[in-house]
């Protein structure tokens, strides 16, 4: 399901990267885009996951009344190979789901008990989404549009609540928004927001408090036109602002 979000960088977006999931940075810049270039009709083969560990799945597939062990296929109506997937003790470590056309929508792989890697594709074969698990959480999300282009990335603390990243692209490459954890030691994240153009719009910090287990705006906070032109600076001090000037 889509969800059209009007969001402003800063404590809001960084909120999210704290909690959120990966669509629920969509900004309306993007909306778009991605139902344009993003999203294939087809359906995605996903009934498989409850069986896989990795990403916390915690079902048994059982063959003739006994935990499933070693290779087994499933077909689609017509034949075709839907899911073959290598079972330990009846949960998946390895496996590949297919589409009615044979096409494949998606491949998991584990590397170790705490780690794997899942990568499911368009319809005409480009990369669609790339997650890399550890300890049963997602570390790493990777969205691609249809051509190739990185629509969505981001990459998340393995201990800590934050993400050390979380940055989205237009279809041809220009950034749309960028959050970036720049200073570990005071938790602090640089947030950028641009124009449909791709020249800077905002930028400025936030900074993760673990107490409240959220993410206020600190120091300056720039604005700009769409030509690059400095517009104003807002001043913050624990998320909220004690100074405006205009440039």
């Amino acid at each position: 399901m889509l969800v059209k979000l009007q969001l402003t960088l800063g404590c809001a977006t960084v909120a999210l990267a704290c909690a959120g999931q990966p669509d629920s940075l969509l900004l309306a810049d993007d909306y778009q885009a991605v139902a344009a270039e993003f999203l294939d009709d087809v359906t995605v083969i996903n009934d498989y996951e409850r069986l896989n560990p990795v990403s916390k799945g915690d079902s048994v597939r059982l063959c003739q009344g006994y935990a499933c062990s070693g290779w087994v296929e499933d077909k689609h109506p017509n034949g075709v190979v839907k899911h073959r997937g290598f079972y330990q003790d009846g949960q998946l470590l390895v496996y590949k789901n297919f589409h009615p056309d044979g096409k494949l929508e998606r491949e998991f792989r584990t590397t170790d008990t705490f780690r794997g890697a899942l990568t499911t594709y368009h319809t005409n074969g480009q990369v669609r989404t790339l997650v890399k698990y550890f300890k049963g959480e997602v570390l790493e999300w990777e969205d691609h549009y249809t051509n190739g282009q990185v629509r969505y990335e981001q990459a998340k603390h393995k201990s800590e609540p934050w993400y050390l990243k979380m940055n989205l692209y237009q279809p041809d490459g220009k950034p749309i928004s960028t959050l970036m954890l720049v200073d570990k030691r005071n938790n602090e994240l640089e947030a950028k927001e641009y124009w449909p153009n791709g020249v800077l719009r905002t930028v400025g910090r936030s900074r993760f408090v673990p107490d409240r287990q959220d993410c206020v705006r600190v120091g300056i906070w720039k604005h700009f036109d769409a030509s690059g032109k400095p517009v104003s600076e807002d001043t913050y001090v624990d998320g909220k602002v004690h100074g405006t000037r205009t440039l």
